[in-house]
């Protein structure tokens, strides 16, 4: 009784090692996948965490510029210059303090459309009231880390750079401002900063 009893305990013994080995070569077989779809994961929390960061500098940065009184061109381009360099200063501007890693040298800058800029251009309210509004956009290339996925996103936006073009826009009414003057263009043709 007791032989058999040894007998049945090695064979389960030699099943239990041909089940590990063959676990072994299972996990060897769907790990490499198990860590791209982790680093996709990663890479698109990445992607997120930076798109909210842009928005956020966007938004601060447009605030900011409907502040002040813009009623000509004159005023305008000073402005427009002014809340560019607010907002694009690699130690303190806007997207500095919003975006995790921010690199100045992956904004998309002059001559690149669009291109990141602080604009003025006049509108006709509802109520016919002609207006100021001040927009902010930024476009931005956010570096891409995981190989295979690179290659995947980096043909998504156009421009082989080893990044993903993001972008965030806010427009926000110049609230204390009365449009005098008719040389501010509108939105096809805003004084930006240079």
């Amino acid at each position: 009784m007791w032989g058999s009893l040894k007998i049945s305990s090695r064979t389960a013994a030699g099943a239990t090692g041909r089940e590990q080995g063959q676990s072994l070569v299972e996990l060897a077989i769907i790990l490499p996948a198990l860590m791209l779809l982790f680093l996709a994961i990663l890479q698109i929390g990445f992607l997120l965490f930076t798109q909210v960061g842009l928005t956020n500098a966007a938004r601060e940065a447009a605030r900011n510029a409907a502040s002040i009184a813009v009623v000509s061109v004159a005023d305008a381009t000073p402005a427009s210059t002014t809340y560019f360099t607010r907002l694009t200063n690699s130690s303190t501007g806007f997207l500095k303090r919003n975006v995790g890693g921010y690199d100045p040298s992956r904004l998309q800058l002059a001559p690149a459309t669009p291109r990141t800029s602080v604009c003025y251009y006049r509108i006709t309210d509802a109520s016919g009231v002609p207006a100021v509004m001040a927009r902010v956009e930024v476009e931005y290339s956010h570096p891409l880390f995981v190989p295979l996925l690179s290659a995947i996103l980096d043909a998504f936006d156009g421009a082989t750079d080893q990044g993903f073009r993001l972008s965030a826009i806010e427009s926000i009414r110049v609230g204390n401002a009365v449009l005098t003057s008719t040389d501010l263009g509108d939105i096809n043709s805003p004084t930006c900063n240079p």
